[in-house]
């Protein structure tokens, strides 16, 4: 599916850019992630789809290690994992700035790189000019977003609060349709 997006996004400088172009939809709210490949720094190869029916998600795309939405999972990383979530984080940066950066602040979470910036821009945290932002998706069990957030389009990076509290709703929905649900 082929959309055509306006694109108004800050360049350096503060100009603005506003530019047509053709672009893949932008996951939005109420929508499925599509699943795709990704290769955490330590080298294992996974699908998202790997969650879908088992977890929630948490997908940080992060515009480098030095993005503070970052420290601010690794923060709440336990009270994460409490509202069964599985947090991705996916960099702009070489593999190797990310596996020290991991290291240096001890992540406790999934880390990737996006060293061509390809996700970044599937996902909203690229624009066209090359300027990039951080995106962040909470989804349910079954990939369908309820939060999202990309500071490239303006949004306010969310807080710890702002995270919590939506994977408390996402959790408090519809609790037959969910996989610790079943019996039997």
């Amino acid at each position: 599916l082929k959309l055509r997006l306006r694109d108004r996004s800050t360049r350096k400088g503060g100009g603005m850019a506003n530019v047509t172009v053709d672009r893949e939809e932008i996951p939005e709210r109420g929508k499925c992630l599509r699943s795709f490949r990704y290769v955490t720094v330590d080298g294992a190869e996974k699908l998202l789809s790997d969650f879908k029916g088992s977890r929630n998600l948490a997908l940080i795309v992060a515009d480098g290690p030095e993005s503070p939405i970052l420290n601010t999972v690794a923060g709440i990383y336990q009270e994460i994992l409490d509202q069964e979530t599985h947090v991705i984080a996916i960099l702009k940066c070489s593999r190797q700035e990310a596996v020290r950066a991991r290291d240096a602040r001890r992540w406790p979470f999934e880390v990737s790189v996006d060293e061509t910036g390809a996700l970044h821009r599937e996902l909203g945290a690229e624009d066209p000019t090359g300027a990039v932002g951080a995106a962040v998706y909470l989804t349910d069990r079954w990939a369908e977003v309820f939060f999202v957030s990309r500071t490239i389009a303006g949004d306010p990076t969310p807080t710890a609060a702002d995270l919590l509290e939506w994977l408390a709703f996402i959790n408090y929905q519809c609790p037959e349709c969910f996989a610790s649900e079943w019996h039997g």
